[in-house]
C-alpha cells in the first residue's frame, strides 16, 4: 500500500514540475506511475488531493531531517544555522521539489483546503524552531524575544529564498544571501549585540 502510494507521488512529483499542476492531467500521472487509472483512484480521488499528499510528503521527510541533524548540534545559535544551511542545500537539489511547491504555495491563494493543508503541515516547524529559541533565551545565549515571531521570521525568509531562488536564476549568489541572513538573522538574537555566543 505505501509503495504504492509512494510510486504514485514520485510520478505526480515528476508531471507536476514538467508541466505545472494546471495542466497535469490524472491521466498524465497513470501514465508516469505506470498503473491503471482505477488503481490511482483508489487511493486518490483527484489531482488535488495528489498535490496536498506531495507536499505533505516531501515536508515530512524535509523536516525529519533538518530537525534530526539540528539536534546535534551544540547550542541554539548553531541548531539554527544547520537548519538554514540544510534547507539550502536541500533546495539546490531538488529542483523538481521547488515546481511543485511553489504550485502548492499559489493554491492557497483560493482555495481553504489547500492553505489548511499548509498550516498543518508548517506548524510543527514553527513548533521546533520556536522551541530551539526558547532555549538560547532559557541560557542566555539569546536576548529575550517572542519565540514564535522570531520562528515565522525564520520560515518567511527561507520561503522568500525559496521561491526566488527559480525566478532570479544566477543572477545573485543565492547561497552567499543565505549566509548573509544567517549571520543577520543570529546577530538580532544575540544577547551581546553583534556577536555570537560561543559553546
Amino acid at each position: 500500500m505505501a509503495a504504492r502510494r509512494d510510486q504514485i507521488l514520485q510520478a505526480a512529483t515528476v508531471c507536476f514540475s514538467r508541466k505545472g499542476y494546471y495542466l497535469t492531467t490524472m491521466d498524465d500521472i497513470v501514465a508516469e506511475s505506470g498503473m491503471s487509472k482505477g488503481s490511482l483512484y483508489w487511493h486518490y480521488k483527484n489531482k488535488k488531493a495528489i498535490l496536498i499528499s506531495v507536499a505533505e510528503w516531501y515536508f515530512k521527510q524535509m523536516v525529519g531531517e533538518m530537525m534530526g541533524a539540528a539536534q546535534q548540534a551544540p547550542t541554539a545559535a548553531d541548531q539554527i544555522k544547520t537548519l538554514l544551511a540544510l534547507f539550502v542545500e536541500i533546495m539546490d537539489t531538488e529542483d523538481a521539489l521547488i515546481n511543485v511547491f511553489i504550485d502548492f504555495y499559489a493554491e492557497t491563494r483560493h482555495d481553504a483546503e489547500v492553505t489548511e493543508a499548509l498550516q498543518e503541515m508548517m506548524m510543527p516547524l514553527v513548533d521546533a524552531i520556536a522551541a530551539i529559541v526558547e532555549q538560547g533565551v532559557a541560557s542566555g545565549e539569546f536576548k529575550p524575544v517572542n519565540a514564535r515571531n522570531v520562528a515565522i521570521t525564520f520560515m518567511a525568509a527561507g520561503d522568500g529564498l525559496f521561491l526566488y531562488r527559480p525566478i532570479l536564476a544566477d543572477q545573485f549568489d543565492w547561497r552567499g544571501v543565505a549566509e548573509f541572513f544567517s549571520e543577520m538573522f543570529l546577530a538580532g538574537l544575540c544577547a551581546e549585540p553583534g556577536r555570537e555566543p560561543q559553546p
